[in-house]
């Protein structure tokens, strides 16, 4: 397996790969609003420092994540 560089983003990592469908587990506030618990979302891509997701909204809206407050759907 390749290394994962810090600085750049990727389409996968640990087995999850962009376009993976996620539920919010909690709310997630930035600048643009409130993401909120329950929230359906699918992985743009991935951001390798610290790690997080970079999902988009069903108004195609980015939001930069914690892995820990989202969860896959099956």
């Amino acid at each position: 397996m390749a290394t994962k560089n810090f600085h750049t983003v990727s389409d996968e990592h640990g087995g999850v790969n962009v376009g993976t469908k996620f539920k919010m587990i909690k709310d997630h506030q930035q600048v643009q609003g409130v993401l909120s618990e329950g929230v359906e979302v699918i992985l743009d891509n991935i951001v390798h420092y610290p790690t997080r997701y970079r999902l988009k909204d069903d108004k195609a809206r980015i939001w930069t994540v914690p892995i820990h407050s989202v969860t896959p759907i099956s």
